[in-house]
Formats: structure tokens, C-alpha cells, sequence
């Protein structure tokens, strides 16, 4: 007899409570198993001892900024390294630029096209269409 399949883990770090809160409640609506983080280093601490599929990060996050956290997970174990996506308000070339440069997959810009997101996380990640 073969096991369900497992819902993808999902880390979401956020240092705004409300737009954490919002965002986890509608992945988990997606199927998605998700953990919040309110900081950077709490975050990075989440992904070391988890292990998500997706680690969904916004920049400018107290303690540690989620560039910092991408450019610690790019030095782990390959076998263990989430697709790094950055959720933020930050718009420019330079500082999607930055953020790719630091080792995030995707640079998506608040407020989030949420359809854009599920369909990146669906190729990625393989799962059925919603």
C-alpha cells in the first residue's frame, strides 16, 4: 500500500506579523505544510533544523536580512537547500540584482501576484495543478 504524498514544507519568514499571518494561512489553503519565522536568524535557524522545500524570505528583516540568510543556505549541503524565493518591497533592477546574487531562486515584489507565486512553486516543486 503506498503512502499519501506529503504536503511541500514551506518556510515564510516575514518581520510584519500580519502579512505573515495572512500569507501562511492562505499557502496552507494550497496544501502547503508551512513554519513562520519573524526574523532573519530565525528563519536561517528554521531551515537548518526543518529543512523546507521553499524558503519564501522577505529582505529587510531584523537580527538577520534575508540576503544574509540566502548567501548562509547557499554554504550547506547541496541535498539540503530549499528554493530561495524574496518577498519584498524592494523594486529596483539593483536590488533584484542583489538578491540573485545572494543566492534567491526569484526576487517577487510585495504587493505578491499570488497566482505568479503558486505557479512558480507548482513547476518547481512538481505538484498538480490547483
Amino acid at each position: 500500500m503506498s503512502q499519501p504524498p506529503t504536503a511541500p514544507r514551506l518556510l515564510l519568514a516575514d518581520d510584519d506579523g500580519r502579512v505573515l499571518n495572512a500569507s501562511a494561512a492562505a499557502l496552507i489553503l494550497q496544501g502547503f505544510e508551512v513554519r513562520t519565522a519573524l526574523d532573519g536568524l530565525a528563519a536561517l535557524t528554521a531551515i537548518q533544523r526543518w529543512h523546507p522545500d521553499v524558503a519564501l524570505l522577505d529582505i529587510e528583516m531584523p537580527v538577520m536580512d534575508g540576503r544574509t540568510v540566502a548567501r548562509t543556505v547557499r554554504k550547506m549541503d547541496p541535498k539540503l537547500q530549499p528554493l530561495l524565493i524574496a518577498l519584498t518591497a524592494l523594486t529596483s533592477v539593483a536590488d533584484r540584482l542583489a538578491s540573485i546574487h545572494a543566492g534567491f531562486n526569484y526576487h517577487f515584489t510585495k504587493p505578491i501576484q499570488f497566482e505568479a507565486l503558486l505557479r512558480t512553486l507548482d513547476f518547481h516543486l512538481d505538484l498538480p495543478r490547483r
